[in-house]
């Protein structure tokens, strides 16, 4: 009898040694190495997300309203911890734009790249937790992309040599260089260059801004909102 409770006291500090390492394994979205926080602030934060090919991320948690801008062809797979890996979802469009809503249900899951490209994105976590802002109706003509509580993203296409009509946001905003180069120009002649190593803006709330192209292409963009 002393022999089988000290076993069975074996297995089960093993087993509860085993569920605290592997709950020690899923990290916040911030630590995660590949999903890189480049900005913050008291509204938001900007991560730059590069997984390459043939690398699977950490278990990390969500916990903030994410918006992504993908900015990468990949082919990518998810799963959540215990389960099997989910289907191959192909990431080829770029500018492609999408909200997950994980204020009050936080998700869990990693990440593979599954193919050959490095699979880039740009993502915008809304640091609010409830309250979000309304806005006024987006500018005339503008392009929704995604739409949340926490967000709107709207898309700019701006050809050569244009330069899109100033814009002013009521909350604060993220400009994201989807191809393309451009120059970002806020009040005062401030000017920022967005280009593929630097492919992002942060404006502040009511300050107008306005994005030229550069070189001798069009560029493509997506002007985020956050509530």
């Amino acid at each position: 009898m002393r022999h089988f409770i000290a076993s069975s006291a074996a297995r089960l500090a093993l087993l509860l040694s085993t569920s605290v390492g592997v709950a020690a394994q899923v990290v916040p979205v911030g630590q995660e190495p590949h999903h890189r926080v480049v900005f913050e602030n008291a509204s938001l934060r900007v991560l730059d997300v590069n997984i390459p090919p043939g690398t699977t991320t950490l278990d990390h948690q969500h916990d903030h309203d994410l918006l992504i801008v993908s900015v990468g062809a990949a082919d990518t797979r998810t799963r959540a911890p215990g389960a099997d890996w989910g289907p191959i979802r192909p990431r080829r469009v770029l500018g492609e734009t999408s909200v997950t809503e994980y204020v009050g249900q936080p998700g869990v899951h990693a990440i593979r790249n599954v193919g050959v490209d490095p699979y880039r994105l740009i993502a915008v976590e809304s640091v609010r937790e409830r309250g979000w802002s309304a806005l006024p109706p987006p500018a005339t003509g503008a392009e929704v992309a995604a739409e949340g509580r926490a967000f709107r993203a709207t898309r700019l296409q701006v050809k050569a040599g244009d330069a899109v009509v100033a814009r002013v946001h009521t909350v604060p905003s993220v400009v994201i260089l989807v191809s393309g180069e451009a120059t970002l120009s806020r009040a005062g002649g401030h000017t920022v260059a967005l280009t593929p190593s630097a492919r992002w803006a942060v404006v502040a709330a009511g300050e107008s801004f306005n994005v030229a192209s550069q070189g001798t292409g069009a560029s493509q963009l997506v002007a985020v909102e956050v509530r």
